[in-house]
């Protein structure tokens, strides 16, 4: 089975916020099937025809991307029909893979030498393009998934609707507005330090989810639950942020459900929940989910020294050494810790200069400890 190598952020479970806490041909890697219709066996190198269609009404596809071993061999035409030429492709077994926009990808092992033609049926796609900026190997790929459920925090009950209110147009639109607000806004509004982050908004692929019959919950743990079938199809996602329409009432303590909430599952299997006109709270989230920052507020979650390029430190020794051999003013750190003398201290110690969003969470910007994490992570794309 085909398969991305990519680097990946793996996190332990986080609580963020108070316990709140067209390179198409690159954007679906899905398990190899094989073809459904006809193999006929052939004179080996000779003129391989493929033909495909529509799943639901059979009729044919054209703007077919065909890829041999990952090299692009062409496009089917109008018919749905692509001619692989005699001496144009290798002799033997190959990984093949035909794409196209709004369909499932369709991969399998085929030997070539065995078949004159291949006839394919392609199923359409619940994965749609939000803005594409490359392959999906060389971005960070971010798919919002919705939420058939949400909270009202004042009488502590979990809300659920009947699919996402408003329906997909009402959801593309939340995605929309979302991405806008919070990965496209303006890099002074995310950074303090904005210079720092380069070309920031071009890191990413961003898509939605939507077939209509799958939503996750939101309200069933901390971060909620997506479907097995979303990850079955959903392959290359680098984080998956579960999208719910609004938090009602107020977060008034834990025995309320968390208005946001990032998760680490695995490599891969990254995803957070959180309110669709929450953008700040968002922001703060994806710095857990995205980029492993921890919380530099004192309470109820998690804390490690997140080297390399740490946003929280041990000790304030090595807070200030590293504040030193970055050029920033060592007396800049202080321990993690409530306003109120004795309420809250943790063993940890932060630099960046409030409002830090990782403190905040509803408003602030990202210190400079922050955008060095930020920009090692960016940097490995």
């Amino acid at each position: 089975m085909h398969k991305k190598m990519r680097i990946k952020v793996f996190l332990l479970v986080l609580f963020g916020c108070g316990m709140i806490c067209i390179f198409l041909s690159g954007i679906l890697t899905l398990p190899a099937l094989s073809p459904v219709r006809s193999e006929q066996q052939g004179p080996p190198g000779g003129d391989i025809v493929f033909r495909v269609r529509d799943a639901k009404n059979q009729t044919p596809l054209g703007g077919v991307a065909y890829y041999i071993d990952d090299t692009f061999a062409g496009v089917s035409d109008n018919d749905g029909i692509f001619v692989l030429h005699q001496g144009l492709y290798p002799i033997g077994n190959v990984m093949f893979r035909a794409a196209r926009q709004g369909y499932r990808d369709r991969i399998s092992q085929v030997d070539l030498s065995e078949i004159s033609s291949l006839e394919l049926d392609f199923e359409e796609s619940a994965l749609h393009p939000v803005l594409v900026n490359g392959p999906s190997d060389k971005k960070i790929d971010i798919v919002f998934m919705p939420s058939d459920t949400a909270f009202n925090g004042t009488t502590r009950t979990k809300i659920t609707y009947t699919g996402y209110p408003g329906g997909e147009e009402q959801f593309a639109a939340d995605v929309n507005q979302f991405i806008n607000r919070t990965f496209l806004a303006s890099p002074t509004a995310l950074f303090t330090n904005a210079s720092d982050t380069g070309t920031y908004p071009d890191k990413f692929n961003f898509y939605y989810y939507w077939d209509g019959q799958t939503f996750g919950d939101a309200f069933d743990g901390c971060a909620g639950t997506i479907p097995e079938r979303y990850w079955e199809e959903v392959t290359f996602s680098d984080l998956t942020i579960l999208l719910y329409p609004k938090y009602y009432g107020r977060y008034l303590d834990p025995a309320s459900q968390p208005i946001g909430c990032t998760n680490a599952n695995g490599l891969g299997n990254m995803y957070l929940k959180i309110a669709a006109d929450q953008y700040s709270l968002g922001i703060h989230e994806t710095g857990h989910g995205l980029y492993g920052l921890m919380d530099t507020y004192c309470g109820n979650t998690y804390y490690r020294e997140n080297d390399p390029n740490p946003n929280i430190w041990s000790t304030e020794e090595k807070c200030r050494a590293d504040a030193v051999a970055r050029s920033r003013d060592p007396d800049h750190c202080r321990r993690i810790s409530d306003d109120s003398p004795g309420s809250c201290q943790k063993e940890f110690w932060r630099w960046d200069p409030d409002p830090d969003i990782m403190n905040e969470a509803y408003y602030g910007k990202f210190g400079s400890a922050s955008s060095d994490r930020i920009q090692g992570i960016l940097e490995r794309y």
